[in-house]
Protein backbone atom coordinates (compact mmCIF):
# COMPACT_ATOMS: atom_id res chain seq x y z
CA UNK A 1 0.00 0.00 0.00
CA UNK A 2 0.95 3.55 -0.34
CA UNK A 3 2.75 5.50 2.35
CA UNK A 4 0.51 8.46 1.70
CA UNK A 5 -2.34 8.48 4.28
CA UNK A 6 -4.78 10.08 1.87
CA UNK A 7 -4.14 7.43 -0.81
CA UNK A 8 -4.28 4.68 1.84
CA UNK A 9 -7.74 5.92 3.01
CA UNK A 10 -8.97 6.01 -0.59
CA UNK A 11 -7.66 2.49 -1.28
CA UNK A 12 -9.33 1.14 1.90
CA UNK A 13 -12.57 2.80 0.85
CA UNK A 14 -12.25 1.20 -2.62
CA UNK A 15 -11.65 -2.27 -1.10
CA UNK A 16 -14.65 -1.87 1.23
CA UNK A 17 -16.84 -0.77 -1.64
CA UNK A 18 -15.61 -3.69 -3.81
CA UNK A 19 -16.60 -6.18 -1.06
CA UNK A 20 -20.04 -4.52 -0.75
CA UNK A 21 -20.56 -4.68 -4.52
CA UNK A 22 -19.42 -8.31 -4.64
CA UNK A 23 -21.91 -9.18 -1.88
CA UNK A 24 -24.71 -7.29 -3.65
CA UNK A 25 -23.85 -8.96 -6.97
CA UNK A 26 -24.00 -12.38 -5.27
CA UNK A 27 -27.42 -11.55 -3.81
CA UNK A 28 -28.63 -10.40 -7.24
CA UNK A 29 -27.31 -13.59 -8.86
CA UNK A 30 -29.13 -15.68 -6.24
CA UNK A 31 -32.28 -13.69 -6.85
CA UNK A 32 -31.92 -14.08 -10.64
CA UNK A 33 -31.54 -17.86 -10.20
CA UNK A 34 -34.71 -18.00 -8.07
CA UNK A 35 -36.66 -15.83 -10.52
CA UNK A 36 -35.39 -17.96 -13.43
CA UNK A 37 -36.61 -21.10 -11.65
CA UNK A 38 -40.02 -19.49 -10.97
CA UNK A 39 -40.25 -18.31 -14.59
CA UNK A 40 -39.53 -21.85 -15.77
CA UNK A 41 -42.36 -23.19 -13.59
CA UNK A 42 -44.78 -20.56 -14.93
CA UNK A 43 -43.77 -21.32 -18.52
CA UNK A 44 -44.29 -25.06 -17.95
CA UNK A 45 -47.74 -24.50 -16.42
CA UNK A 46 -48.67 -22.14 -19.25
CA UNK A 47 -47.62 -24.77 -21.79
CA UNK A 48 -49.73 -27.39 -19.98
CA UNK A 49 -52.75 -25.06 -20.17
CA UNK A 50 -52.20 -24.49 -23.91
CA UNK A 51 -52.03 -28.25 -24.48
CA UNK A 52 -55.19 -28.77 -22.40
CA UNK A 53 -57.05 -26.07 -24.35
CA UNK A 54 -55.92 -27.55 -27.67
CA UNK A 55 -57.00 -31.03 -26.57
CA UNK A 56 -60.42 -29.83 -25.39
CA UNK A 57 -61.03 -27.97 -28.64
CA UNK A 58 -60.31 -31.09 -30.69
CA UNK A 59 -62.75 -33.29 -28.75
CA UNK A 60 -66.01 -33.92 -30.63
CA UNK A 61 -69.20 -32.63 -29.08
CA UNK A 62 -71.34 -35.37 -27.58
CA UNK A 63 -74.36 -36.15 -29.70
CA UNK A 64 -77.82 -35.94 -28.11
CA UNK A 65 -78.25 -39.68 -28.75
CA UNK A 66 -75.55 -40.48 -26.21
CA UNK A 67 -77.84 -39.46 -23.35
CA UNK A 68 -79.79 -41.96 -21.27
CA UNK A 69 -82.25 -44.15 -23.16
CA UNK A 70 -85.00 -43.36 -20.70
CA UNK A 71 -85.45 -40.13 -18.84
CA UNK A 72 -85.20 -40.33 -15.11
CA UNK A 73 -88.55 -41.25 -13.61
CA UNK A 74 -89.46 -39.33 -10.49
CA UNK A 75 -89.74 -41.36 -7.31
CA UNK A 76 -92.85 -39.54 -6.09
CA UNK A 77 -95.66 -42.02 -5.23
CA UNK A 78 -98.28 -40.05 -7.19
CA UNK A 79 -96.20 -40.32 -10.35
CA UNK A 80 -95.79 -44.04 -9.82
CA UNK A 81 -99.58 -44.41 -9.37
CA UNK A 82 -100.18 -42.58 -12.64
CA UNK A 83 -97.77 -44.89 -14.46
CA UNK A 84 -99.41 -47.96 -12.95
CA UNK A 85 -102.88 -46.74 -13.93
CA UNK A 86 -101.78 -46.04 -17.47
CA UNK A 87 -100.09 -49.42 -17.73
CA UNK A 88 -103.28 -51.14 -16.50
CA UNK A 89 -105.57 -49.21 -18.85
CA UNK A 90 -103.32 -49.24 -21.91
CA UNK A 91 -102.14 -52.79 -22.24
CA UNK A 92 -100.38 -53.32 -25.57
CA UNK A 93 -102.44 -54.81 -28.36
CA UNK A 94 -101.63 -58.27 -29.62
CA UNK A 95 -102.99 -60.22 -32.55
CA UNK A 96 -105.09 -62.25 -30.11
CA UNK A 97 -106.35 -59.23 -28.22
CA UNK A 98 -107.15 -55.75 -29.50
CA UNK A 99 -105.89 -52.71 -27.68
CA UNK A 100 -107.54 -52.20 -24.33
CA UNK A 101 -106.52 -48.60 -23.83
CA UNK A 102 -109.53 -46.84 -22.38
CA UNK A 103 -109.84 -43.26 -21.49
CA UNK A 104 -111.23 -42.51 -18.07
CA UNK A 105 -112.84 -39.41 -19.53
CA UNK A 106 -116.36 -40.06 -20.75
CA UNK A 107 -117.57 -38.16 -23.74
CA UNK A 108 -121.27 -37.92 -24.34
CA UNK A 109 -122.54 -39.96 -27.24
CA UNK A 110 -123.96 -38.01 -30.03
CA UNK A 111 -127.67 -38.50 -30.39
CA UNK A 112 -128.87 -40.33 -33.41
CA UNK A 113 -130.18 -38.11 -36.17
CA UNK A 114 -133.96 -37.91 -36.32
Amino acid sequence: MSENPQVRAILEHIETRERELTDQAGQFRDRIEELTRQLGELDAESENLRITRKTLLTLPLPSPATGPDHPDIPDHPAYQQILTTLADRCAPATSARPSTCRSSRRTPKASAPN
